[in-house]
């Protein structure tokens, strides 16, 4: 299993380099399978909560693209001369749209799988001494954000059994109690660091992170991933030059399933410990 916080953000950065630099429809649909299988055994009991969020990332350039783009020779259908939105809607823009929504949808996933696999304290952990405080700091500010909307919907849930008013209307009223729930919880984050010794001495570390096979074989992959998705980049899709979008060339397969290695590496973990316990 891959456990380094390094290996996990070398694959997101190549997942995220092979999203954005192969456009291709073929090779878009292979990472977005390699994602998934990486998902699947380290989610855990964990959800992916993002998803709704990638596939109104996904839709909303297609819309975009279809409505306001009018070039292209495929017409589905002409509106009238209406500001805008008229003149022709050809199939070139939506496949445009949808070609980007991919990628927007491919870069949700990759974090929902970071997101999933990677805590945040052993990403601080690694960090060089000189940026360890500023990234606690991020990393602190990064998970209010959630506790916030948490404290949020637990106030209006009171103001509801109250019988009072939860509206937009009601958020000055609101805003008082956040504020003060804020700040209660900043002040005990605060004296939680105090009582660790945050910053008065040279940090120290409780759990090493030690480097495994499995770990230095997502690196190398990752590396060789990039290498050839920057080095040899696959011929760039355009709908509208050419609908039908070409087959794509063996070495960026191979660099897109390279992506796969936490996958492999966690079935053949399995497989081990299945096999010392037959």
């Amino acid at each position: 299993m891959i456990r380094h916080p390094l290996a996990w953000c070398a694959w997101a950065t190549a997942a995220l380099a092979a999203a954005f630099i192969d456009r291709n429809p073929f090779l878009q649909a292979l990472l977005l399978l390699v994602i998934i299988n990486v998902f699947i055994p380290y989610r855990g009991q964990r959800r992916l909560r993002s998803w709704k969020l990638g596939l109104a990332l996904a839709v909303v350039p297609i819309l975009f693209s279809f409505a306001l783009s009018r070039f292209g020779t495929h017409v589905l259908f002409t509106l009238p001369a209406i500001p805008i939105i008229g003149g022709p809607w050809t199939l070139d823009a939506a496949l445009f749209g949808a070609s980007t929504g991919a990628a927007l949808l491919l870069t949700v996933a990759v974090f929902g799988v970071v997101q999933t696999t990677l805590r945040s304290a052993d990403l601080v952990a690694i960090l060089p001494r000189p940026f360890y405080r500023t990234g606690t700091t991020v990393a602190l500010a990064l998970a209010f954000a959630p506790k916030t909307v948490a404290s949020l919907q637990s106030i209006r849930e009171a103001r509801q059994l109250r019988g009072q008013r939860a509206g937009w209307r009601s958020a000055p009223q609101l805003l008082v109690p956040l504020l003060l729930t804020t700040l209660e919880r900043a002040l005990q984050y605060g004296e939680s660091l105090d009582a660790r010794g945050f910053g008065s001495r040279r940090r120290s570390r409780y759990r090493p992170l030690p480097w495994t096979i499995p770990d230095v074989l997502v690196v190398v992959g990752s590396l060789a991933a990039v290498a050839a998705i920057v080095l040899m980049p696959a011929q760039p899709y355009n709908p509208y030059v050419n609908l039908l979008p070409n087959a794509p060339a063996v070495d960026s397969v191979l660099a897109i399933l390279l992506l796969a290695i936490p996958a492999i590496t966690a079935s053949v973990s399995r497989m081990d410990h299945a096999a010392h316990h037959a």
